[in-house]
Order: C-alpha cells, then structure tokens, then sequence
C-alpha cells in the first residue's frame, strides 16, 4: 500500500436493522466476487479477542458481520459498499472504503449482549444461537482496525460511526432504571474513543409503536428511548437519521411504509434510502 493514502473507514452496529434482519437479496444483487476498493473483515478470523491485528478482505454480501451468521441482506453495509464501488469505478476520486460490521438482533445496550457486564464469550451463530460479548469485541476490534491501517501507513478517517439499535430497551423497562443515562454515556463515549474518538457519529430514531401492537405490550416506552436517543444525539453533536423524513413514509399504511410485516425491520428500500441520505454528505 501507498505510504500516507487516505483511509475511509465506516462502522455500523446495533441490533437488527443494522443487519437488515430477513431482507435477503435476490440472488442477482448478491455479492460474491470480491470488491477491489471495498474491504471489511471476514468472520474467521476476526471473530476473536484473542487476535493482536486484523484481517482485510474485499467486501462481499457474505460473511462480513462479525456479530451473528446472516447473510445476503440488503443492509446499509450493502448499500454503502455497492455504491462506494460504483463512484470509483465511474471515476470518482475517492479512497479505499473499510467496513467493520458487529450487530445482532434484539441485542441492546442494557437489555442484551451490548450489556457492559456481559462477561466475555463468543459463540459464533445465527440469531437465537449466537452469544457474544459486543462491546468488548467491538471496543477490542476497532481499536485493532486504526492501528492496522495506520502501520500500513494510511491515514484512516473515520466517516461515519452509524448505531441502528436500542429498540430492545422497551422491554422489562430498562429505560426506568436510576443508571440508564449513566449506561448509555458509557456505550456511546467508550465506542467512540475505540474509533479516535469524536467521529461523525449517526443515530437513529426508533419507531417501536406498531411492534409494541403486535406484542401487546401494555406501554410502549418510544417516546422513553427517542427522548434518549435526542439527548445523545445533541450531548455528542451526532446526525440523528429519521425513517419518517423517508420518501416512503405514510401514516396511513399498516407498517408505516417504511417496515415488513414484522413491524420492526426496514425494508431494503429504506436501507438504500439511509445510504444514499450517507453518502451524499459524504460526496458533498
């Protein structure tokens, strides 16, 4: 590598919609060969708190997610990588782009394995068999990926730390706890640093109403969570990204134009939707 090239580095992490959860794609829009100016870091590997630095391959639509095993999802990592790719081949001046993806779903910051006092383990799995420690191995692997590419004599910049999560602490009322804030300063500031520290950072609001319908919930606690998510939001000077400023938004649908039937996971056009809202700062 040259001495000194830029470095565009994107994290993604949260729970299920920051792997896309189920909106597989078809297998025309898969991904298989190996980009040339997209990288990530595959499962094995990476997976691991033992390793002392990390491993680089061309990104593709599998493999790359070093939370749980699912596949070939329209994703924002998808999304970004796939058009990334696209303006350097159409002759854009940009950098290498370098993926670093851990998610899980229904995985929050208090209730489940981004929990602070999880003790270390990785079971490597699809949703509902993986077990893994996500904070320490994110904190353990960004820290890694910097240090990789800055001895390989790039100047890695950090363009973009994107959290889709937090869904999770609706239930069995986390967001009633006297430590809640407390919990999510922590989250936030010790993900950050593990990056270089004030990164461009984007949250993203939560819609949880519809769900909360589906389950029966007897108080949706949304509004608790997004009050949250704007504290954060304005406390860190962070993008706080809103599915509702989508083209395809609509109240009147019954999953709000923006979610599968599920209620709670974005279709792939919103996922395409939040990456070109990306990249066209980034382009900007």
């Amino acid at each position: 590598m040259n001495k000194n090239t830029k470095a565009a580095v994107l994290f993604i992490n949260g729970q299920s919609n920051a792997t896309a959860h189920q909106q597989f794609l078809a297998e025309e829009d898969r991904i298989y060969e190996p980009m040339k100016n997209v990288w990530s870091l595959d499962r094995n590997p990476n997976q691991s708190f033992d390793i002392t630095d990390v491993t680089w391959s061309g990104w593709t639509s599998m493999g790359k997610n070093l939370g749980e095993t699912q596949d070939h999802t329209a994703s924002l990592a998808y999304f970004v990588a796939k058009k990334w790719q696209a303006a350097i081949d159409a002759g854009k001046a940009l950098p290498d782009l370098y993926i670093v993806q851990i998610s899980i779903g229904s995985q929050g910051i208090i209730n489940g394995m981004w929990n602070r006092d999880k003790e270390p383990v990785i079971k490597p799995g699809i949703l509902g068999e993986a077990d893994i420690s996500l904070l320490p191995l994110a904190l353990h692997i960004n820290k890694l990926v910097m240090k990789n590419l800055t001895d390989a004599g790039k100047n890695p910049e950090v363009i973009g730390w994107h959290w889709l999560g937090c869904e999770q602490e609706i239930w069995h009322e986390a967001y009633l706890r006297d430590d809640f804030k407390e919990r999510y300063d922590y989250h936030f500031d010790v993900m950050r640093e593990s990056m270089g520290g004030n990164v461009s950072t984007y949250l993203y609001k939560v819609y949880v109403k519809k769900a909360c319908e589906r389950f029966k919930l007897p108080v949706c606690a949304d509004d608790y969570i997004n009050e949250e998510i704007l504290r954060q939001s304005k406390r860190l000077g962070t993008v706080l990204v809103r599915a509702e400023e989508s083209p395809y938004w609509d109240e009147k649908h019954p999953h709000l134009g923006v979610f599968a039937e599920d209620n709670g996971h974005y279709l792939a056009k919103v996922q395409e939707w939040f990456a070109d809202k990306f990249m066209g700062e980034i382009l900007k």
